[in-house]
Formats: structure tokens, sequence, C-alpha cells
């Protein structure tokens, strides 16, 4: 603690009480707790604070940072009382924490029993940048708290590390990059290096330790000579108040990618050596009156214009490397880094990096989205882009359910490397590296997209294949007649721009589906000189649907009709009562029965009255929606209509389905067969008998056992006298604590369609 009170010391008085007063609760709430370390467990909410008041956070961070783990690991604590002693902003905060770090503990737990621990961390990282979206501090303070967990790595089990270290790597680094946070990224980047590829970690650390000292004096040296001729300097002088030089050593992270991208050696990396500049503006003298938007232009203007007085000066000192110079100032990274970077040949022969910026520009790359608490203003453009990423988040949330599947979308369209572009009035627009013009239109719009024939990159024709570079200005052609290509998908690059295109062509299939489907019904109905437009309206369609489908969609029919799981005469028979009439008569004088009523508690066969028997393959009960059909010579066996052999039967042999109907006789005692699914416990077959007991039931048969994947069923065989007899026994077994599923079986064992 005291290394916090020490860094919030300027802080006015009621913050540093509001932070000691956090402290306080945290300490005696984590009292007697310790970590796998062996520290006592608050030094861990202690050092993720410090990490937040070093990026400048706010207080309503700090004291989250040091309450983000009281909810879940203290019984107790709760929201309420959070924010009851704290405030509601805090509260939002530790509640995001809370809701992200429960669901990636079940996640591990899950891992160490069976593979689905991929699936929780989907959905933990999932949560965690919704929450994120609400309120961009829960993920810094996240960043933190995973900064000092990295830190202190060394006392998981090996098999933790890497999984953690992965994670890591793969969202918390991009996710602090994506939000400027330059500091947080390397380091953990560097930390998630030590526990991947140890040997390369290693090999690295030691050959640059041998050279160190050497380094040191080369940097040293390049340092004094650069600060002479910047205070030497007529101009440069008179627009800063300070100029700080200092050097720096590249990542090992940052250097084993770059050797592995560019297959070089560690000699063949010309940035290892790096000089830092950063300049202190005076205080700009403004005529009064001058409004607010003005006044940050025209500090930014002098910004930049010290930036770049100052790079002919290094340029002068030595002699550039051709093809090294980046102007990050003009064109800033779509994070909002802000920079200037030469490579020059120093004195000594040696390549050194030297890196020119603002201090308010280093603030920015070092802070990230930090810097907002930091600096009242910022680059717009930064907070455009900042704004624009997280409504994508939003947008992904919306349009995909699959955890997994979101979080492949975010590390590819938003995570990912990526380049800045512009329109043709100017507008920046951040995609991910690679991406395409057809990227590039379905980001501006759907409809551009889809109706894209051309493009032009920085004035000049371009294949719509073409990879779009940084600085790139690009526009679009269309034609309202043009239609996507299919063949987009092979080269397309943002998880949107495949999400549309795919989304294009399944309609177009659906609407010829449904318009095949309405032409089949039309042709039939015509054929029999039936009142096609009476027929064909919604009510109607709207009422087969519902007896043939469960659905009050005509859509549905005519999908099903397409599909062949309908035929024309089966939905024709639904819609005109004489054509049913009709053909039950047709089909009445074929099979020529002996007439006679149904028996008590049996089948109405509509149109006949004949023997009937229900159907082993699906056992329906009295309730089931039903239909018959007519066999040769043994009457006519009763199906459930969702039966897989009824569905075949109306497809095959349309002509032999008659409708049928449960009459109105006494109901009869019907076998049916239940699956009952639950994980496995102990005293699950008791807890389930225990029902049937209770329910006053019989089972005629049990069977039970536990798959592979620790899943038990239990195999019930029940007498009911129908199917709400049926759903007040499932309702009894589905109370039974852990059951997931009770499934009614046919006598093949396949799987009804009700479930729980």
């Amino acid at each position: 603690m005291p290394e916090l009170r020490a860094m919030i010391a300027d802080r006015p008085q009621p913050e540093r009480g509001a932070v000691e007063r956090a402290y306080v609760f945290a300490r005696d709430a984590h009292a007697g707790v310790f970590r796998k370390s062996g520290e006592p467990y608050i030094t861990h909410p202690v050092a993720v604070a410090v990490i937040l008041a070093r990026l400048g956070m706010d207080t309503e961070s700090l004291m989250a940072g040091l309450l983000h783990d009281t909810v879940e690991d203290v019984d107790g604590v709760t929201f309420e009382i959070v924010e009851r002693e704290f405030g509601e902003g805090v509260r939002r905060i530790v509640e995001g924490e809370t809701k992200v770090s429960k669901l990636s503990k079940q996640g591990s737990q899950q891992a160490e029993v069976r593979d689905t621990g991929r699936d929780m961390q989907a959905e933990n990282l999932r949560q965690m940048l919704v929450a994120m979206t609400g309120d961009i501090r829960i993920i810094v303070v996240k960043l933190a708290d995973r900064l000092h967990n990295m830190r202190t790595l060394g006392s998981m089990k090996p098999e933790k590390q890497v999984r953690i270290a992965r994670e890591t790597m793969e969202i918390f680094a991009p996710l602090a990059h994506r939000l400027g946070i330059g500091q947080i990224k390397w380091e953990l980047e560097d930390l998630a290096f030590q526990y991947l590829q140890p040997d390369a970690y290693a090999y690295l650390q030691t050959r640059l330790r041998t050279r160190q000292e050497e380094r040191q004096q080369l940097i040293e040296q390049a340092v004094a000579e650069l600060h002479e001729a910047l205070a030497d300097d007529l101009e440069l002088p008179e627009w800063v108040s300070d100029i700080d030089i200092a050097g720096r050593s590249k990542h090992l992270w940052s250097i084993h990618n770059k050797m592995q991208k560019e297959g070089k050696a560690l000699e063949q990396i010309f940035d290892l050596l790096a000089i830092r500049v950063m300049l202190t503006p005076k205080e700009l003298t403004i005529p009064p009156g001058t409004d607010e938007k003005r006044r940050e232009r025209a500090e930014e203007t002098r910004e930049k214009r010290i930036c770049y007085h100052t790079v002919s000066i290094v340029h002068s000192m030595w002699t550039p490397l051709p093809g090294r110079f980046k102007d990050y100032i003009a064109v800033p990274k779509p994070n909002g880094y802000q920079s200037l970077h030469t490579t020059v040949i120093s004195q000594s022969g040696q390549p050194i990096e030297v890196q020119i910026r603002s201090r308010r520009m280093h603030e920015v790359a070092e802070y990230g989205v930090a810097a907002h608490w930091m600096y009242k203003q910022g680059s717009s453009l930064a907070e455009r882009d900042r704004e624009n990423w997280i409504a994508q988040l939003r947008e992904l949330q919306n349009e995909i359910n699959d955890a997994s599947d979101y979080m492949d979308a975010v590390k590819t369209d938003i995570l990912s490397q990526r380049v800045r572009v512009f329109t043709p009035k100017g507008l920046a627009i951040s995609l991910p590296a690679g991406s395409t013009p057809v990227d590039f239109a379905y980001h501006i719009h759907t409809r551009i997209g889809e109706t894209t024939v051309g493009a032009r990159v920085n004035g000049s024709i371009v294949p719509l294949l073409h990879k779009l570079q940084n600085g790139d200005m690009v526009e679009i052609v269309t034609s309202k007649n043009s239609k996507p290509n299919l063949g987009w998908l092979n080269f397309v690059v943002t998880r949107s721009a495949r999400a549309k295109i795919r989304h294009y062509f399944r309609q177009q299939e659906r609407d010829e589906a449904l318009q095949r489907g309405h032409d089949l019904l039309e042709r039939y109905l015509r054929k029999r000189h039936l009142p096609v437009r009476q027929l064909m309206r919604t009510k109607l369609l709207e009422d087969a649907a519902q007896k043939l489908l469960g659905t009050r969609n005509p859509d549905d029919v005519y999908m099903a009709l397409h599909a062949g799981k309908l035929t024309p005469s089966v939905v024709g028979r639904l819609l005109s009562p004489s054509l049913a009439q009709e053909q039950a008569d047709a089909v009445a004088r074929r099979a020529a029965p002996a007439p006679r009523p149904p028996t008590p508690g049996g089948v109405y066969v509509e149109g006949l009255s004949t023997a009937t028997k229900l159907a082993n393959c699906c056992t329906p009960i009295r309730g089931d929606q039903i239909m018959g059909y007519l066999t040769r010579g043994r009457g006519v066996s009763i199906h459930r209509i969702d039966c897989p052999n009824m569905i075949r039967l109306l497809k095959d042999e349309p002509e032999r389905c008659v409708a049928a109907s449960w009459d109105s006789g006494t109901p009869g005692g019907t076998i049916v067969d239940l699956d009952v699914v639950a994980p496995d416990r102990q005293g699950l077959l008791a807890a389930v008998l225990g029902v049937l007991s209770t329910e006053k039931r019989s089972p005629m048969k049990i069977e039970a056992g536990v798959g592979a994947d620790g899943v038990a069923h239990i195999h019930l065989r029940l007498a009911v006298t129908g199917q709400a007899d049926l759903e007040t026994v499932r309702e009894a077994i589905r109370r039974v604590p852990g059951i997931t599923d009770v499934v009614r079986l046919g006598k093949s064992g396949g799987r009804g369609r009700a479930s729980a």
C-alpha cells in the first residue's frame, strides 16, 4: 500500500480517502487468505491498483482494482454492499470483473474433467468483451489483473501456465494493443513468450545479455550527441520547454517475431538499438476568445511542426537508411499511436532507430485509452476509431450466438493487425491486414458491397482481390443491377463481409425454394380445377402449417413442399374439404372395407370405418397429432405425424395416406418408453424412482447406464392414458435436480420430437 499511497499523493483528499477505504475493505475481506505463491492475497489487488495508478486511471478504477475479487471470493460481500459503500460506478466495474472471473474458473474446472474448456473460455471472453462495451474501464482493470497474474504465473502448474499464456498472447495482448496501451502490451507479450516458447526466449535473452554493456555504451553516446545537437538548434529551444531523450531495447517477443516473419538472424535486426525523443511544447499563446477546437488544432499543428523539425536535425547528424522512415503522425495507427520513426547509421556504424513524438503523443502511445483520464483532449481520430471498433463488438454480439465463433470473429475482424485506408472524402477506415476492396465496400455498407463491380486504389483500377496497404485511397465502383459473386468468398478477409455474402446467397436460395414450393401447390390445385386464389389465402395456409408442421408460417409449407417433406395432395386435402372427401371416397372404394364404428378409446379415420392399428415405430398415444396409412389387407396403420416412416410414406405414396384423429371414447392405456438424461451422480436413479412412486407409477422396464462422457441414461417403460398423462409424468421427472432431458422413444429406440 505505501507505493499506491505515493502514486495518488497528488490527488484530492476525498479521492485519496476513498481509495484508502477501499483498501481497508479489501484487506479485511481477504484476511487470512493466501495466494499460491504464499503471499497474502491482498498483495494481488494492491498490485492491480498500482498498475492502474501508473496508467493514470480514475479513482473509481483504482477502487475497483482493490475490490475486484471481493464479491467472488468472500462470503457476505455482495454487489449491493459495494454500491452502497463505494458508488454505482465501482459496482459496475466490479460486477463486470466478477462475471468474467466466474466463467473463467468454470471453464478451467471443466477443462480438467473433459475437453470443453475452450467453449467455456470462449464464453468467458465474450462476456468480458460485451461488458467492456458498456464501460471501457472494465477491460482496463481486467488487463491490469491479467498483467499481475502473468508476473506471478510461476507458482501455477505447467499446463495452466501454457493455457493462460496462450490466452494472453491471443486475446489480452492484442486487446491492450487495440486500446493503445503499449506499456501493458509489450510486457504481456514477453511474459507469455517466456512460457509458450521457453527455449527461444532463453536463447534471445542470453544473446542480448552478452552484448548488453556494448549496446548500452553505444546508446549513451548517441543520446549525448543528439541532446547536444537539439540543444544547439536555433529554433527548437524556443518551442519546447523540455527535451527528454532515452534509450530503449526492443522487446524479446518483438525481436523473435521479426526474425521469424522476415527470416533474419539477430544481427540483421536494425532496430535493436533505439532512442526515443519526447518533446514538451511550451504553452501556446492563444488570442482571447478563441474557441476550444481552434486552440486544440493550433496545439496539434505546433506539435507536428516540432516533431518534423526534430527529424530533420536527426537526418542532418546521421545518415538515414532508405525506406526506413515511417510517419505515424500524418497517418496514425488504428489504435491512435502517433510518432515519427527513422533508422539511421550512427557514428559508430551501428543502425539506431529514433522515435520522435510530443509528450502527449507519448502518453497516448504508452497508456492508450487510459490517457483519456490524464488529458482532456486526445486524438479525435483515435477516439472515433475506438468508438467504431467497440460498435463492431456490439454488432458481432448481436449477429453471432456461438461463443467460439464470436471469439474467432473478434480475433479476425478486430484484434488482428490492421491497415488504415481512406475513402475519397478522406474518411479513415480501419480494416484487418490483407483486406481487399470487397471488404472495404461491405464495411462501408452492405448495399455497396452487394453492387460492387470494380475498385480504384490511389486512382488506378485494381482487381477486387487486390490487398490494401496503409494509406491507400479506395474508391468503389458500383452498378445497381450488379450482384455479389460467390467467388468473392475465396479472397475476402473480414468475417462480416463473408457473413453478408453467404447470407445473400442463402436468401437467394430460400426465395427460389419458396417460389418452387408455391408453384408446386398452385399447379396441383389448378389441375383439379379448384379456386387457387381462394384456397391459397394466408389464413388457410397458416392453419395447414399448424396442423402439418406445428407452426403458423405459410413459408414453412412452401419450403416443405420444395424439400419433398410434404406433397401437394396432402396440403390440398387440408385446404379443400371437398378434395379431402373426394380422395377419401376414392381410397374407400379401392379398399372396400366392411364399415364399422370406431372402437371406444380408438382412432377415427376420416371418411372410413375400418380396422386401425397403432404403428410400432412411433407408438402414438392419445393427444399426439396422427395420420393413417392404408395398408394392403391389414387396415389402417396409425402413425405420429412427425414419424420418419410417415414422412416417407407421404412422399412415396401420398394417395394411401389418410387423415385421422382420436375418437371421443374413453381413453385407453398405452405403453411408452422414456429416456431420462442427466449428468451422472450418486442417487440419481433412486431420485427418479422416488418421483414415479409419488406419482403412483409402476415401471414395466428399467435400464440405466453411463456413457464415456459421464452422461447417464435411464430407460423407463410406462403405461399412460394419453398425451396429457404423459406430460404429467415427464414434468414430474424434470423436477429432479440435474435432469437435462426427458425424451419419448419409439419402439426402435429412436427419439421422438418432444423433449424437456
